[in-house]
């Protein structure tokens, strides 16, 4: 996430602001750009290369995204939802339904400020960068509404910790329960990490044999 200009900054501190949302979907076979203006916008020369481009204008009641938050491991899920779609034809419904056009790909989301006569203010702000997690449409054919739910980049391609309970020694060293576990595992009647308990010998365990002459 970018900050926003001094002019952008002064604009936001204003009664009436008219933010403009320009949403970029890296969906195959080709992306999908749209903005939340009402009205088709063209964006060159912006020096940054995803952002150059037509955006389909949609009415903004139509177009919602969720609030942004940043957070150490990455920002929180973001999830854009497009409604008011008259319905999808067959080939739309076989691009959402393949994973393999949306899942894990690009999605970058900017923000224009306008003031109360839709005059932008300030530079377009980038606000959020992050990849296709989930997409759903639900809806009849008359009005359908597609819904994105999105991860950052810290968030969706960090590695699991893989710590189970056999790491708790290393966060509390007074916990012993990880060596009490394996030791009633392997049958280890003598641990005083036990407390002397007897644990009887499993089918796999057997006695020494008796020699005798």
């Amino acid at each position: 996430m970018s900050l926003p200009d001094a002019a952008a900054a002064a604009a936001l501190d204003s009664n009436i602001i008219n933010p403009v949302w320009f949403i970029y979907l890296d969906i195959l076979p080709e992306g999908l750009r749209c903005n939340s203006a009402g009205w088709d916008i063209t964006l060159s020369g912006t020096s940054q290369p995803d952002l150059d481009g037509q955006y389909e204008g949609v009415d903004p009641d139509f177009l919602s995204v969720s609030g942004i938050q940043v957070k150490p491991g990455g920002n929180a899920p973001v999830t854009i939802r497009l409604s008011g779609i008259r319905g999808l034809d067959d080939d739309d419904r076989a691009i959402l339904a393949d994973p393999a056009n949306w899942q894990g790909r690009l999605i970058r989301i900017w923000r224009m400020i306008r003031n109360a006569a839709l005059e932008q203010q300030g530079a377009i702000q980038h606000l959020y960068t992050g990849y296709m997690m989930s997409v759903s449409h639900i809806g009849d054919p008359s009005s359908v509404a597609i819904e994105v739910l999105c991860e950052s980049y810290l968030a969706a391609f960090a590695q699991a910790s893989n710590r189970t309970m056999l790491d708790s020694e290393l966060f509390d060293p007074g916990d012993l329960s990880s060596r009490a576990a394996l030791a009633i595992m392997n049958g280890n009647n003598s641990s005083p990490l036990i407390g002397g308990a007897h644990t009887p010998n499993r089918p796999h365990q057997y006695a020494r044999p008796v020699l005798t002459r």
